[in-house]
């Protein structure tokens, strides 16, 4: 799961061409495949789009708490209710508008998870699922394989500093996308974003 956030032309709609090539990374991206070291490398491409998972989205929701500029309605809830929108606080609003919204993301996910210049360690949560003889797998496989299955609540800590994981939800991965973005807005000030 994952949002999937472009920059619009204001009046066709159609994702913003860039002037320039870019290799933003994110939760899924344009490869090409070489059959000879079977590898994935990412191609440049012009779109002002990006995919960012869900997992960075706790963070994104933690960070707009309380700044009204995030908050909206949602399409599944009543008309008359309004929520902490998180990243999709930017949905509508220009690249110019952004900007700010965007570095004030950053700033408060880095003044919280941050002290001294070092980022942090916390403790969290998790669910471990085990397989009918005690080995740890991914939920996803044990219904796919239609297995017995255990669950295991325990805590972990975990830094909340740059992970070469892209799915590790720490916060440094969750700023990269942000950057990505102020990339775009600052681009294209006359863009609307747009997303999911």
């Amino acid at each position: 799961m994952s949002y999937d956030i472009s920059l619009n032309e204001r009046i066709s709609g159609e994702t913003i061409m860039l002037p320039i090539k870019h290799t933003m990374i994110g939760g899924t991206y344009r490869a090409d495949y070489d059959e000879k070291t079977n590898t994935f490398s990412a191609v440049a491409i012009r779109d002002a789009t990006l995919n960012i998972t869900y997992n960075y989205g706790h963070y994104y929701y933690e960070a707009a708490e309380g700044d009204e500029r995030f908050y909206g309605e949602e399409e599944w809830c009543k008309e008359e209710d309004v929520h902490n929108l998180g990243i999709r606080g930017i949905y509508g609003k220009t690249g110019l508008e952004s900007i700010q919204m965007l570095k004030d993301l950053v700033s408060r996910i880095e003044s919280k998870y941050k002290k001294d210049g070092e980022w942090i360690t916390t403790r969290r949560s998790i669910t471990i699922f085990r397989d009918k003889d005690g080995v740890e797998r991914h939920p996803i496989e044990l219904l796919r394989d239609k297995q017995e299955y255990t669950k295991e609540e325990t805590e972990i800590d975990v830094n909340e500093g740059p992970n070469s994981d892209y799915w590790t939800d720490t916060a440094a991965n969750a700023i990269k996308p942000l950057y990505q973005l102020l990339v775009f807005a600052e681009l294209r000030p006359d863009g609307v974003w747009d997303g999911d």
